[in-house]
């Protein structure tokens, strides 16, 4: 392919000179011609201008059907045929008024009578039009219509058959035309007043059509009055002015682009001020006419004005029946806006109904209707707000003692039930202007103004007893308590500041025992602070790997053998070991005994693996309420004896009796179900401190309990004759035979001189732990030992070999120790 080697061609892209739009131009050039064909002189000029004219009209009005696509075809196809048909017999007439007739020829019947077959084409392309049919409902559009044309057709009269006008007698035939063309013009405007009461002048196109067919209206009436003579003007200076002005309108109609809109844009059949205006004109137009006319003394015949009082009765007639169908529709619409009114009315005592009803549901609890947390923030800040200086107030925070097992239990139905119960002796207890609310489950707030720190412990007792009566839900009889914090509200201080130092009061209410008021003092922001440090330092401890795991030997009291160890947490810290019980509270309180206890678990299967393949030594892990009540409870177990390869039956899990049977009835039963599914897989339960919960025969029965742990209060034995020492004697007896007729292994905890150990050995306890024997020794220590010549008896704990160890390798200052 040879490249292109023709110059390059610089296009210069000019602004394109805007055309006007073709309806404008039809416009401009038909009323151009339009007018000079009025102004030069000769009929036969006239003639060919108004064929050429009319003949361009309907080219338009076909053009323009097909170029605009209007809003409803077939009425603009008949308003084209009718104009061809007229412009049809135009034709006709003129080639007869250049071949046969001239000025002063009356033109034949035929011809005069085919003008009239386009009227009807009209009438029907008219009655097409959108808005427009005569079946349309808009009584009142006709109405006004025929108001105007009776009042043109009273003009009309006196002009052309008032026979006092001073007209000359016209022959028959004229006058059967001067009535024939006005008579079909008047339905073909009765139409056209229709359209333009519909639309207006907002539809341009349908504007056009109106005044193009007024002046067709008009160049009749003028030909009329010509054919009838002598009316005292002259028709050739007018000449065809209003045909050739209809002709070119009725084009550009057609072109005009709002001739595809099809919506009413105007009227709507209701009577206006401009309308009244036309009827008064229309209504006084005629008689003033007729007055005007009539010679004064002249006789007068009464047949004379037969005519005229018909037409101007039908006015009248027309009129009143327009008024009062206005004057119905008035009515309707008065009703109909009164019936919209009540309507409103009725939405608006509706909607502020409702609005009532959503504000008192955001600031009222739905099951008991006591003020909900946000009516009681803001009645709490209103009231330190507004303290005056000798004003004391005083806010109650109580939660229910026992609600959970209650709802665990009994299900929640009934719960709800005794909250509502609670909530109405709540509120009858209070005085009026106390605040009484609903926090959130349990837990309500009182507020209580203008009261002293007297008055507000004895509201406070009150309430204590009052919660604690017993309550009849159904079948049921319940029984809780209530624990309450009280904070005296003596200086100016922020809501939340309260309600924080109450809550630090309710809880030291609960951890003192429950059922019981606790007064607010600044110690308790204290105590509180430490444990927010302590929770702190628990969770730098747990990312820095700071816990450690040291190990406590159970020992075999018949032969000294080291049957199994129980794994005890140590933190360890900068300024020293925190004791447990600073921080296992915390620890459960703040959720960090999960993922705590879970590394004490791992840890102490990992150490214990070598421990039980080596000597048969099992280890015991604690385990809290919290982590027994997680559904993952198991599978953290199991993974933790997968990972360290540890057997099921070297680990035994030490549960509490209240982490068992305190955790509500539904929690409880899950709870020993994961258990027995942990059983299913080896590993042992042992309940730790019995004898200071239930401590029933029905629960070792039902629970999975494979050793029980005797607490220490019980194994403290002295050779004492004193009551308190027979008594302790008496309880380590029973629960020692106890254990033994059910077969399960009893463990004798803090042992802690050979005294009590030779009693616990005649009373045939097999195993012990304690001081006597080692404190709890980290791992390492405990290898040491174990290597040394300490062997562990069987994991059924039926017996070992004695202790071993020496004084160079101490296991912590126990017998063990050597």
């Amino acid at each position: 392919m040879q490249p292109d080697a023709s110059p390059t061609r610089h296009v210069t892209r000019g602004r394109r000179t805007a055309r006007p739009p073709l309806w404008l131009l039809f416009l401009v050039a038909g009323l151009l011609v339009s007018a000079v064909s009025v102004l030069l002189p000769g009929e036969a000029d006239d003639v060919a201008v108004r064929s050429a004219v009319s003949a361009a009209a309907v080219i338009a009005m076909v053009a323009g059907t097909r170029l605009r696509r209007p809003a409803a075809p077939a009425a603009w196809r008949l308003l084209a045929a009718g104009l061809a048909a007229w412009v049809g017999a135009d034709l006709l007439w003129t080639g007869w008024f250049l071949t046969v007739g001239g000025v002063g020829h009356p033109a034949p019947i035929w011809l005069e009578v085919a003008y009239l077959l386009s009227y009807p084409l009209f009438f029907a392309g008219l009655g097409r039009l959108p808005g427009n049919a005569i079946r349309s409902r808009d009584g009142g559009v006709t109405l006004d219509a025929m108001v105007i044309l009776l009042g043109l057709a009273f003009v009309y009269w006196t002009v052309a058959f008032n026979p006092y006008g001073g007209i000359h007698d016209p022959s028959d035939r004229n006058i059967l035309m001067a009535a024939t063309y006005p008579a079909a013009d008047l339905f073909v405007q009765f139409m056209v007043m229709r359209l333009w009461f519909t639309h207006g002048l907002r539809n341009r196109s349908y504007a056009m059509l109106a005044l193009g067919f007024a002046g067709m209206f008009a160049n009749d009436v003028l030909y009329a009055l010509d054919l009838q003579g002598g009316q005292g003007w002259d028709y050739d200076l007018l000449g065809n002015g209003g045909w050739l002005l209809w002709f070119v309108l009725m084009g550009t109609a057609a072109l005009h682009p709002s001739a595809a809109d099809g919506r009413r844009t105007a009227s709507d059949g209701h009577l206006t001020v401009a309308r009244g205006v036309a009827f008064l004109v229309m209504a006084c137009a005629g008689p003033f006419s007729l007055i005007v006319t009539v010679p004064s003394g002249a006789p007068m015949d009464p047949l004379d004005f037969a005519a005229p009082l018909v037409i101007f009765a039908a006015l009248m007639g027309f009129l009143i029946i327009r008024l009062i169908t206005n004057a119905r529709a008035a009515q309707r619409r008065a009703i109909l806006l009164d019936e919209q009114a009540a309507e409103l009315s009725r939405a608006l005592e509706e909607q502020n109904a409702l609005q009532e009803l959503i504000s008192h549901r955001a600031m009222h609890d739905p099951l008991t209707g006591l003020a909900n947390r946000a009516l009681f923030n803001d009645r709490l800040e209103q009231a330190t707000a507004r303290r005056a200086p000798s004003a004391r107030h005083a806010l109650l925070l109580l939660d229910l003692d026992g609600f959970k097992h209650v709802n665990d239990g009994y299900g929640h139905p009934v719960g709800d039930q005794l909250l509502v119960q609670a909530g109405r002796r709540l509120r009858e207890t209070l005085r009026e202007a106390d605040t009484l609310a609903r926090l959130g489950g349990d837990e309500f707030a009182v507020l209580l103004e203008d009261v002293t720190a007297a008055e507000a412990g004895e509201i406070a007792e009150r309430v204590v007893d009052v919660v604690a009566e017993a309550y009849r839900v159904g079948e049921y009889a319940l029984h809780v308590t209530t624990s309450v914090g009280l904070y005296m509200i003596a200086e100016s201080v922020p809501a939340a500041d309260v309600l924080r130092d109450a809550d630090l009061a309710l809880y030291a209410a609960k951890a003192a025992g429950k059922n019981q008021i606790s007064v607010f003092h600044p110690g308790l922001r204290v105590e509180r602070l430490d444990q927010a440090r302590i929770a702190e330092g628990l969770r730098r401890a747990l990312e820095q790997d700071a816990f450690s795991v040291d190990y406590q030997p159970v020992v075999n009291l018949e032969t000294g053998g080291v049957h199994a160890v129980e794994a005890l947490l140590r933190w360890r810290t900068p300024e020293g070991v925190v004791p447990p019980d600073a921080f296992i509270p915390t620890a459960e309180e703040t959720g960090l005994i999960v993922p705590i206890g879970t590394h004490v678990l791992r840890r102490a299967c990992f150490d214990a693996r070598r421990w039980h393949e080596r000597y048969g030594i099992a280890v015991n892990v604690n385990v809290s309420a919290v982590q027994l009540r997680r559904p993952d409870f198991v599978a953290t177990v199991l993974d933790a004896l997968a990972d360290s390869g540890l057997p099921g039956e070297a680990l035994i899990l030490e549960i509490t009796e209240t982490a068992l049977l305190d955790t509500g009835m539904q929690r409880s039963d899950q709870a020993v179900e994961y258990l027995f599914q942990l059983r299913g897989h080896g590993v042992r339960v042992a309940i730790d401190d019995f004898g200071t919960g239930y401590s029933s025969l029905a629960y070792l029965h039902r629970l999975p309990v494979d050793v029980v742990k005797i607490d220490g209060a019980f194994t403290t034995l002295t050779s004492g004759t004193d009551a308190a020492s027979r008594q302790r004697h008496a309880f380590t007896r029973a629960i020692l035979g106890l254990c033994e007729s059910l077969d399960l292994p009893a463990v004798a905890e803090k042992v802690e001189t050979a005294e009590q150990e030779e009693f616990l050995r005649d009373m045939r306890c097999p195993l012990g732990q304690g001081y006597l024997f080692s404190k709890p020794v980290p791992a390492a220590t405990l290898d040491r030992f174990l290597a040394g010549g300490g062997t562990g008896a069987d994991t059924e704990g039926s017996g070992g070999a004695g202790s071993a160890g020496s004084a160079a390798d101490p296991v912590g200052g126990g017998r063990l120790a050597g």
